[in-house]
């Protein structure tokens, strides 16, 4: 029988934080293919992970991942669509179960950035 483990990530590299308003997130968001945020804690946001390469897949191997960036805006209530000022609607996931995205959003919250 297959063992299966669940073996979390020991550290995690985040190149660029960068907040934007709720409008300008929402944008960004709707121009992507994939037009889903997530929503954890009051913020809204989405990761994006480094270009896949040899090396970058020896440190995920080694339990190291690489974001490229992370793009957030306050949002305080989940729902399941936000709708920008000038009507661009895109889809949320509430991701509050995950212990990784809620790590995320405590380290961020902790960061000088949270407060600017």
């Amino acid at each position: 029988m297959t063992e299966f483990v669940h073996k979390p990530y020991d550290k995690i590299y985040v190149r660029d934080m960068i907040q934007l308003s709720l409008d300008d997130l929402i944008g960004m968001m709707s121009s992507l293919e994939s037009a889903n945020a997530y929503w954890v804690d009051g913020v809204l946001f989405a990761s994006f992970a480094m270009t896949e390469s040899e090396e970058l897949a020896k440190k995920e191997m080694n339990n190291e991942m690489f974001l490229d960036k992370v793009i957030f805006a306050k949002c305080e209530n989940y729902s399941k669509t936000v709708k920008s000022s000038t009507n661009l609607e895109i889809g949320v996931l509430n991701m509050q179960k995950s212990s990784l995205y809620v790590d995320l959003i405590n380290w961020l919250k902790s960061q000088p950035i949270w407060s600017s």
